[in-house]
């Protein structure tokens, strides 16, 4: 073979290769999950969004979070201060459709009077919802 006849070989070649990656990354491109979050969906409901209580003594709310997308998804769960109140589970995971109770328990301590808002905020890495819940604390 002569050299002329390698190199249009060699260059054809290689143009057949360039597209065919081309081809390949633009077909792969649905399957990466990570930059393609369609088909994922979340709700959170709160049982109340404004709830009272007294200092010293504990109050319970209760918050559902339904996966409605299509995949199964994992979740963490933030919430803002004061330090009196937290939220369990902090993290957890859940197939497409499939629902979960969050609970949220504020007891507050002596001079917290007043009223405060809660921001509790659910993310996994596709999809984020928050709702705010307003605590008033009354003296005993």
């Amino acid at each position: 073979m002569k050299l002329n006849n390698f190199l249009g070989f060699f260059f054809t070649l290689l143009a057949i290769l360039i597209i065919v990656y081309g081809v390949i990354l633009e077909l792969a491109k649905p399957l990466y999950i990570e930059g393609n979050c369609d088909g994922y969906s979340l709700f959170l409901f709160p049982d109340q969004d404004k709830v009272g209580t007294e200092v010293g003594k504990g109050t319970l709310v209760k918050l559902r979070v339904i996966n409605a997308g299509s995949f199964g998804d994992s979740y963490e769960v933030f919430l803002n201060e004061p330090e009196w109140a937290v939220i369990r589970p902090e993290s957890f995971s859940l197939r497409s459709e499939e629902a979960k109770t969050l609970f949220l328990y504020v007891s507050p301590s002596i001079g917290t009077e007043g009223k405060y808002n809660l921001e509790i905020n659910v993310k996994s890495k596709c999809v984020s919802e928050s709702k705010n819940i307003e605590v008033g604390v009354l003296s005993d």
